[in-house]
């Protein structure tokens, strides 16, 4: 009964995190993603998603879509109207707080949610910066209050062959670590687990739950304990402390650390590992597509010493200019600048910073794009 409580409670702690790359989950544009990994809703349980933007002049706007643990739209219960997603304004310096619950006697249900963030327009700085999240859990009995959790936000990034690190704390029956996961992405995630101790030795090699949680279908959501990754191995008789390691081959995994104490849970930190991943010795190409006179994704966010591949049609080719000719529509290279020929090419980027590009023909048609380069860890 005890382990059924803990897995209903772990499935009731969201945070937000950026996912960056290409499209994802039924074509939402994974580098405009903030994803809240975990809500509930039904018998009793309320979710509050509290949204900010905290910077001033631009206002942010987006969409709220809900998820099944399998992907597939939910319905919740906003403002008495049943609805799978939600339109989203947030002036500047402002605040929303988003309610949603089950519908009357519906049986606690968990998913994942995703604000696909749509505004503001091009020549902007990312968007995703102005956003932050968090969700509130309410539990009620009847007309009573008998529980509220409140999660601030954090943002964890997994994308292209990352790898990240979850402390792991497990003690006799009281203290449990766990660690819920999304596939944001549009195809297969194959996903490894190391269980290491605190000297940092591998103790368990891969994870030994069944039915096993790789490979994570696009869209799908589960979360688990340690103790039930990896089943077979004894915690030194429930008293271990280590790290968790989780490593991906695609796209889109977002990781959220959970800890349960005596039945109450907390966040706890999720951090990439050095040396792994985009940025830590391991360079990522990204691709860039044409959708007619468009850039697919139009902006792309790597990490220094990564490259980025255009696949365009052979009308189409890619100029880098100042941002100020970028802003003005117009084709005037940008000296000592880099380019592609007609039908594209690939170019490795070295040295942090936005880079401005258009296509010459149809930069007046506005077809644009930029490339944003954050430093390597």
């Amino acid at each position: 009964m005890r382990r059924v409580l803990l897995l209903q409670l772990a499935c009731l702690l969201a945070v937000s995190s950026f996912v960056y790359g290409q499209n994802g989950h039924m074509g939402h544009p994974i580098d405009k993603n903030i994803v809240f990994p975990h809500f509930a809703i039904g018998a009793g349980v309320n979710t509050q998603i509290i949204l900010m933007n905290p910077r001033p002049g631009n206002e942010v706007t987006g969409t709220l879509f809900f998820f099944t643990q399998s992907g597939a739209p939910l319905s919740v219960v906003n403002n008495g109207q049943s609805v799978n997603q939600l339109q989203v304004t947030l002036p500047p310096e402002g605040i929303e707080f988003i309610s949603v619950s089950g519908a009357t006697g519906q049986a606690t249900t968990v998913g994942w949610a995703l604000l696909d963030v749509t505004g503001p327009g091009q020549g902007q700085d990312d968007p995703r910066t102005r956003v932050f999240g968090s969700v509130t859990f309410t539990t009620t009995q009847g007309s009573n209050t008998v529980g509220s959790v409140g999660v601030v936000a954090g943002r964890y990034e997994l994308g292209a062959h990352r790898t990240v690190a979850v402390p792991v704390i497990v003690q006799g029956n009281t203290i449990n670590t766990g660690v819920a996961l999304v596939n944001s992405g549009a195809a297969a995630m194959t996903i490894s687990f190391q269980l290491k101790d605190r000297q940092g030795t591998v103790v368990q090699e891969a994870a030994t739950i069944n039915p096993p949680i790789s490979p994570l279908a696009p869209g799908n959501q589960t979360a688990r304990f340690v103790t039930e990754l990896f089943s077979g191995f004894n915690f030194n008789n429930n008293d271990f402390r280590g790290t968790l390691v989780i490593s991906a081959q695609q796209e889109g995994l977002v990781v959220t650390g959970l800890l349960s104490t005596n039945a109450l849970l907390t966040s706890i930190p999720v951090v990439l590992v050095p040396g792994q991943g985009p940025g830590g010795g391991n360079p990522q190409t990204h691709t860039v597509n044409d959708v007619g006179f468009t850039f697919n994704p139009a902006t792309v966010t790597i990490t220094a010493g990564d490259s980025v591949q255009w696949q365009i049609a052979s009308i189409h080719n890619v100029v880098e200019v100042t941002e100020a000719t970028w802003n003005a529509n117009g084709n005037t290279p940008k000296a000592g600048g880099f380019s592609t020929t007609f039908g594209g090419g690939t170019v490795q980027f070295n040295t942090p910073g936005t880079y401005w590009y258009v296509c010459s023909p149809h930069a007046s048609a506005g077809m644009k794009g930029r490339v944003i380069v954050n430093p390597a860890q």
